[in-house]
């Protein structure tokens, strides 16, 4: 089960009487038509879908029209676990300011319900590529690995995150899943996945690389 399946957009669209912003709060996030119609075209996002999202956006934001951490987690409240929903926050806050501006949410939210395949696994990229260094370590896609599975659990009520433990015998599993990984994606044997490696794996190798798309 990906990012995308499991995120809550409860959501609707309110423009300025002009019709010409979408306010969010403050100056910093709001929108023109044509910024709106841009993303509109760029992830191929139905009105009503887009509609929702500003809605959702507008509920949660500040009142200087951005979204901090604490309430990026309550939108996902039930949805999914905090440390998955962490990695996700970070991956979105582009200026990693520790805030989730109306054009990150917007990215957030087009790779989400819409978007095409280089947009979404380039997102899903990004959120393996925690120290944002441009190419993924074992330790990396371990570490992702591990959080994909405790979503699972806890989707299928098996407990939260925190409560979700992976004894020695799911840990040697997912230490054999990932060296089968990188034999495979790792072409050039430097220890590391970038962006094109991370590409032509999902592609070539959907038997192990399938969880690389989360959006």
């Amino acid at each position: 089960q990906t990012c995308s399946s499991r995120r809550d957009t409860r959501v609707a669209n309110k423009r300025s009487p002009n019709n010409t912003q979408t306010s969010m709060g403050g100056d910093s996030s709001k929108l023109s038509k044509q910024q709106v119609d841009e993303f509109k075209r760029k992830y191929e996002i139905p009105q009503d879908k887009l509609d929702s999202v500003l809605k959702s956006f507008k509920k949660y934001a500040t009142a200087d029209g951005k979204i901090t951490r604490g309430s990026f987690k309550k939108i996902l409240e039930g949805v999914m676990h905090d440390e998955l929903a962490d990695q996700v926050f970070d991956s979105f806050d582009h200026d990693h300011n520790g805030l989730m501006d109306v054009r990150e949410y917007l990215t957030m939210m087009g790779v989400t319900h819409g978007g095409n395949i280089e947009q979404k696994m380039k997102a899903s990229f990004d959120l393996f590529d925690k120290n944002k260094d441009g190419v993924l370590s074992k330790h990396e896609v371990r570490e992702m690995f591990i959080l994909i599975i405790k979503q699972k659990r806890v989707a299928q009520g098996k407990g939260t995150s925190a409560g979700v433990l992976l004894d020695a015998k799911a840990m040697a599993t997912i230490d054999g899943i990932i060296e089968a990984v990188f034999e495979r994606v790792d072409t050039d044997h430097n220890g590391v996945v970038d962006h094109k490696e991370f590409m032509r794996g999902f592609s070539d190798h959907p038997e192990v690389c399938g969880f690389f798309k989360q959006f």
